[in-house]
């Protein structure tokens, strides 16, 4: 009875390893997990954040993009990839323009 509970447990296991959503899951855990270390001053002794920052956080828009939107980025993706990066200036030029006008605002 306790062998075939834990073969039963160990099918479930190789079941969720194989499955895509569960790897991205548990590397966007750790980069979570290692972000919040680094800014809490326990990990890394750097003395400029923001540059590591930015480069984590485009990694897991990757990872995100190749687990859990399941984006390749191959010729066949090209029209997906393209309208992805074009919907990311439209809202960066809204965003950053928005906050220049509330900066230059003269009131």
């Amino acid at each position: 009875m306790l062998l075939r509970k834990k073969n039963t447990l160990i099918n479930i296991f190789a079941f969720f390893i194989k499955k895509k959503f569960f790897i991205g899951f548990f590397i966007s855990l750790f980069f979570i997990i290692f972000c919040f270390f680094v800014l809490n001053d326990r990990l890394l002794l750097l003395n400029d954040y923001k540059y590591f920052f930015l480069f984590l956080t485009i990694l897991q828009i990757f990872f995100y993009f190749k687990y859990f939107i399941d984006i390749s980025f191959s010729q066949k993706n090209f029209f997906i990839i393209l309208s992805l990066i074009f919907t990311g200036i439209i809202i960066s030029i809204i965003s950053i323009g928005s906050l220049w006008i509330f900066d230059h605002l003269n009131h």
